[in-house]
């Protein structure tokens, strides 16, 4: 929906749901040139086919498509590299569930002069579908209101464009709400990564309201079996948390339909869902069944963190009076959503790493790059705080040319090796001066730390990035407690 150019031609096959059809068509038209090699239509073709093998569980044919796409985007208008590698990066840390590098890699195309804003309004939903991955469903909410007004401040032109958007954010905040519903259900109450203050600080609908919505949407999308479809399905599960016996009755037909559209990642997400609405229900012989073909480790899929698994195991074992395997499930449910949290949560961009060396906080950047290349990230990142840093030096660490590294950084980062050597030290500089407490006696001094000692050099690209002064960001930092003796 957010595409435009050469890429819609196939989106009517996506919409049916043949996933597999319209990517093998993509790939093809791209193999044979059909596409122009360059540009905006063949980086858009290349995208657009790498994010259906997500869909259908090939990431490694996916991560070569989306490089395809960064070598298409060198002819695209200026910027569009630099956007893409970002917006890629960020859906396949998603697919992944790496969702501090996923909400740091949006956040990037959000603040980026060089993206368009059907590109701001894909990244502002994919920072809200990662969000609430992680129980956070007041800042889910706010990445969609802040996508759904830079939309409604957008002009009188493209006026179809933005239509297909605003449905676009539509369905996603219904997808959200769903999610949300069935999680925080009463008889999931002890679901204990959905019941922080985070996840219940705004008001949500009603399950009636839910449905009444799902209706609507679903006479809005008839056309589109792949959107009704999905539709469908979610109000059968909202349907099953009202106490409608029957409600989940068509599930496995569904999962049918997905088996047979090849839609594999879509396949485990409704398995997870519906076995929730089931446990829900009390309908544990369906929730059972709906489980069974993920109990291998492989079939739990490529990601990391699959504590919902492990809850619905530790349900299910509950209900049949199963106390022992439910106390091992519930623990090892417990332990790995702790750790998803830890993990993950303090890669946000809002959280301040203590120790600004490790660059944890930013390696959807790293992850851009190819391995031989992420070394010399890694050096950058390391040498950063020497004002004599040279691009040479960065080549000769990982026994390259010096033209090989500006080579493959503009190609997979649209950045040169200074550029996103400035960017960081920037960052960095900012992170000092936010702290209350430890950062230099002056501007220049925090400077000089991170290797920048010329101040019209500092004040021209600390404004350029975060559009303030060094002194700004000073007014704004919270003041240190008051010791007392």
């Amino acid at each position: 929906m957010t595409r435009s150019s050469t890429a819609r031609e196939l989106v009517p096959m996506v919409l049916e749901g043949r996933a597999q059809a319209a990517s093998s068509l993509a790939m093809e038209a791209l193999e044979k040139g059909a596409v122009a090699g360059t540009g905006t239509a063949a980086m858009e073709q290349a995208t657009l086919a790498a994010d259906l093998m997500l869909a259908q569980d090939c990431a490694e044919e996916a991560e070569d498509l989306y490089r395809q796409a960064l070598t298409a985007a060198a002819a695209a208008p200026r910027g569009q590299v630099r956007v893409a590698s970002c917006r890629n990066t960020g859906f396949l840390c998603l697919y992944q569930r790496r969702y501090g590098a996923a909400v740091a890699s949006f956040a990037r195309v959000v603040e980026d002069d060089a993206a368009t804003l059907a590109q701001r309004v894909e990244a502002l939903a994919g920072a809200a579908l990662t969000h609430h991955a992680l129980g956070r469903s007041d800042m889910a909410a706010a990445a969609m209101d802040d996508a759904s007004a830079r939309l409604s401040a957008a002009g009188p032109h493209d006026a179809a464009d933005n239509a297909a958007l605003r449905l676009f954010l539509r369905l996603v905040r219904i997808e959200l709400s769903v999610q949300y519903a069935i999680r925080t259900n009463a008889v999931l109450a002890d679901h204990i990564f959905w019941q922080s203050d985070s996840a219940c600080t705004r008001a949500h609908h009603s399950d009636s309201d839910l449905a009444c919505e799902l209706r609507d949407g679903m006479a809005t999308v008839a056309g589109h079996p792949l959107l009704a479809r999905r539709l469908q399905y979610l109000l059968t599960l909202v349907q099953a948390c009202m106490g409608h016996a029957r409600a989940l009755a068509p599930a496995h037909e569904h999962l049918s339909w997905l088996r047979r559209m090849h839609l594999a990642a879509a396949e485990r997400q409704y398995r997870i869902e519906g076995a929730l609405a089931a446990i829900v229900a009390h309908d544990a012989e369906l929730a059972r069944s709906l489980l069974e073909p993920l109990s291998g480790r492989q079939a739990e899929g490529p990601q990391r963190w699959n504590f919902e698994l492990s809850y619905c195991r530790a349900k299910l074992c509950e209900m049949a009076g199963q106390n022992d395997e439910c106390l091992r499930h519930y623990q090892r449910y417990a332990m790995e959503s702790v750790m998803c949290l830890r993990n993950e949560v303090q890669k946000m961009p809002a959280v301040k790493v203590p120790n600004p060396r490790a660059g944890e906080a930013r390696d959807e950047v790293e992850l851009a790059l190819p391995a031989r290349y992420r070394r010399a990230y890694r050096y950058l990142l390391a040498q950063m705080d020497r004002a004599d840093l040279s691009v040479r030096e960065i080549a000769g660490h990982i026994g390259v040319s010096e033209r090989a590294v500006q080579s493959a950084f503009r190609c997979y980062l649209g950045m040169t090796p200074i550029e996103v050597l400035r960017r960081s030290r920037i960052e960095r500089i900012h992170d000092d001066l936010l702290q209350s407490e430890g950062c230099g006696s002056s501007v220049l001094e925090t400077a000089a730390r991170w290797g920048i000692r010329n101040r019209s050099t500092l004040v021209s690209s600390y404004r350029k990035h975060f559009r303030e002064t060094p002194a700004d960001t000073l007014a704004r930092r919270e003041p240190a407690p008051t010791r007392t003796a």
